[in-house]
């Protein structure tokens, strides 16, 4: 059958030559060229990537450092706006954080603002701090202590102290320890008010150094305090601890803040745990536990590096970005002031090594994710690799140092010459099999393009005979049954004999009529799917005995000879009405293609665990040729048989159909003028 080709296919394939085949033909040309100089543009590529990578790693670092910078500014802009001292702030959570950096000063005009920590900003407490007894003051209360005193050995402390204060040749240190042993006897007995009177004698010597020669204070101050909550005068113990923070605050010079920590977080805790405390107060509290602590950190730092801050202040600025670096060893800080900031206000901030570090190195991690194939290192001051490695002996190319507040130099590396060439090796085998792949599928898509289009236009020549066929089929019983029938209405048949003679012409038509609308319409059903089918459990040896029952006569009536099996109770799962039809189509098709005296073999029996049913015949057979497509959609076979014999070329279609859905097996051993046996096996149930 020859195949021609409209205006619009020829179109399509000039369209498909000069848009896809050509196009990929020269570009092809062009990319074996390319591969051929990959290694020179391996190199030239390594060289642009090398001066891009060093480029965004300093942009990376240079914009991180900036930021670092902006936040302390917005930082410092808030400690500036906001209440600075302790008992002002009324949220504790008001200080800003800045990653990578741990303190950051205030000054305006050299002078601390924050954190500041002086005694103007704190109401006066009660004062438990009494001028210091006179020797007769001393004297009287000693003795008092003695006569209420029952042991000889609170006795002999009270003896031994006063001789102690009255004696040039006392040590301070025995008349501590002897105060001390009073101030335990009393505590122990339940005396509070004799042990408080005992501590408020040591409060009025600081710097108390014990038998350990430590500085007592705080411990004296914590017992003080405890005493008092004991004795649940918790207005005293809160007015006590206030009193202790105003004079640690007057103080000239902090020290021991690690103790005074301690004390003000157990007073402050426990003050906190007062079931008579105001809400008003407990807030106040609250925030000023958590300001204090915060603040006398800062301090604590400040205590340390007082020279480094010193020299900071001291050091005029003559950059144009208003920041300095100061390093000592371990400690590094930096002052920002003007342009940075406004009028004669100076920050000086702490930097926090390791988070300045992990701010800045996950920064270069990130631009270094894309510049896997370029060797670099980033070294600090101590030779340690904080990112990158070293390579043995590649050349450097260039070195520069990454941050202004650590000495980090950025070395990037020459990239060995034969792992250049086995990239570039690399590269070329991949893009040779790209573009081998890609002229493969060109190929293979265009032959499978051009034989689609030839299939679908053998199927579009198939369904014009299949319209033709289909058209005369239906054309020829209208005409035979319209004119009996017009022969009936007018009178012209008079005999009864005729009457019934035409009578049964016309049933007969009418019988070939429907048999080929129901060939349509079951092929139709077919297309819907599984959707359409009614599943149900059904002998087929019944289904099948119906479908010879009504159609032996044809074959009778032709001279064939039939011979049948139909085993009882062979039950499969399916569809009745299109097992019928596929049992209809295969018997017809026999019928059709069998010539008188001609033998047909129907059965259906069981066998192992499938239910076989098959039709054989001795007509004309079928070539291997042409056995392939005999299932295709409207094929029929031959010109000679499609002359000879009547049928729409959908019968076996639609048996394939049903043994497909019903996940049946289908096979057929035919040859030419032998015969043909179709054989189909369904999978039994019980």
């Amino acid at each position: 059958m020859s195949i021609k080709f409209s205006k619009n296919n020829f179109l399509f394939f000039a369209l498909f030559a000069g848009g896809i085949v050509l196009p990929t033909a020269i570009l092809s040309f062009l990319s074996f060229r390319n591969i051929q100089n990959e290694i020179f543009l391996a190199q030239k590529t390594f060289d642009e990537n090398r001066a891009s990578f060093q480029k965004e790693v300093e942009d990376a670092v240079h914009k991180e450092q900036e930021k670092i910078y902006q936040e302390t500014k917005a930082a410092s802009l808030f400690l500036y706006e906001q209440p600075r001292s302790l008992l002002e702030f009324g949220n504790a959570a008001a200080f800003k954080e800045v990653s990578g950096i741990e303190a950051i000063f205030l000054y305006n005009d050299n002078k601390l603002v924050y954190p500041d920590i002086s005694s103007r900003h704190f109401y006066k407490a009660a004062d438990f701090s009494n001028a210091k007894p006179s020797p007769v003051e001393m004297q009287l209360f000693l003795e008092e202590q003695s006569l209420k005193s029952d042991k000889a050995a609170e006795q002999v402390y009270l003896t031994r102290s006063f001789r102690m204060l009255h004696s040039p040749f006392e040590s301070t240190s025995d008349q501590v320890q002897n105060i001390l042993g009073m101030t335990r006897l009393a505590y122990k007995k339940g005396n509070y008010p004799e042990a408080l009177r005992l501590l408020r004698i040591l409060e009025q010597h600081p710097h108390l150094q014990g038998y350990l020669h430590a500085d007592i204070t705080r411990s004296v101050n914590l017992l003080h305090f405890e005493i008092l909550v004991k004795q649940k005068k918790h207005q005293e113990a809160e007015d006590y601890t206030l009193s202790v923070l105003t004079q640690f605050l007057q103080s000239d010079h902090i020290e021991n803040i690690s103790s005074a920590r301690f004390f003000f977080e157990e007073a402050f805790t426990q003050i906190l745990s007062f079931e008579d405390l105001s809400q008003e107060k407990r807030e106040a509290f609250w925030n000023l536990r958590s300001n204090f602590n915060h603040q006398l950190g800062y301090m604590d730092i400040l205590a340390k590096y007082r020279d480094m801050f010193s020299e900071l202040l001291e050091n005029e600025l003559t950059s144009k970005e208003g920041i300095l670096y100061s390093t000592d060893g371990p400690v590094t800080l930096f002052k920002m002031s003007y342009p940075q900031l406004s009028g004669n206000q100076i920050v000086i901030a702490k930097i926090d090594n390791d988070a300045y570090r992990n701010r800045i190195m996950d920064k270069v991690k990130s631009v270094a994710q894309s510049w896997k194939n370029i060797p670099f290192s980033i070294v600090d001051d101590n030779n340690s690799v904080l990112l990158g490695a070293i390579p043995d002996s590649a050349a450097v190319l260039s070195q520069t140092r990454i941050s202004d507040a650590f000495d980090w130099d950025f070395s990037l590396y020459e990239k060995d010459v034969k792992e250049i060439r086995k990239e570039s090796r690399q590269r070329m085998f991949l893009m040779y099999g790209l573009l081998s792949f890609s002229l493969i599928t060109v190929i293979l898509g265009s032959f499978l393009m051009l034989r689609f289009i030839t299939q679908e236009h053998k199927l579009l020549a198939m369904k014009a005979n299949f319209l033709s066929s289909v058209s005369h089929e239906l054309k020829t019983p209208l005409t035979s049954i319209k004119m009996f029938a017009e022969m009936m209405a007018r009178g012209r048949v008079q005999k009864t004999e005729k009457v019934q003679e035409y009578s049964g012409l016309i049933g007969k038509e009418a019988s070939r009529l429907e048999n080929l609308i129901g060939a349509i319409l079951n092929y139709t059903r077919m297309e819907h799917g599984t959707g359409a089918f009614k599943w149900e459990r059904l002998d087929f040896s019944i289904c099948a005995q119906k479908v010879f029952d009504a159609i032996e006569d044809i074959g009778v009536e032709k001279g064939l000879e039939f011979h049948t099996k139909f085993e009882p109770n062979v039950y499969v799962m399916g569809d009745y009405t299109a097992l019928y039809s596929l049992t209809q189509n295969l018997i017809e098709n026999a019928i059709k293609y069998t010539n008188a005296p001609g033998e047909i073999a129907v059965n259906v029996y069981s066998e192992d665990n499938h239910v076989v049913f098959s039709v054989a015949d001795t007509g004309v057979g079928i070539p291997i040729s042409e056995q392939k497509n005999i299932f295709n959609d409207f094929y029929r076979v031959g010109d000679e048989m499609t002359r000879s014999t009547k049928g729409s070329g959908l019968g076996l279609a639609i048996v394939k159909r049903v043994a497909e859905t019903h996940k049946a097996t289908i096979s057929l051993s035919s040859k030419p003028g032998k015969g043909s046996t179709f054989t189909i096996k369904f999978k039994k149930v019980d």
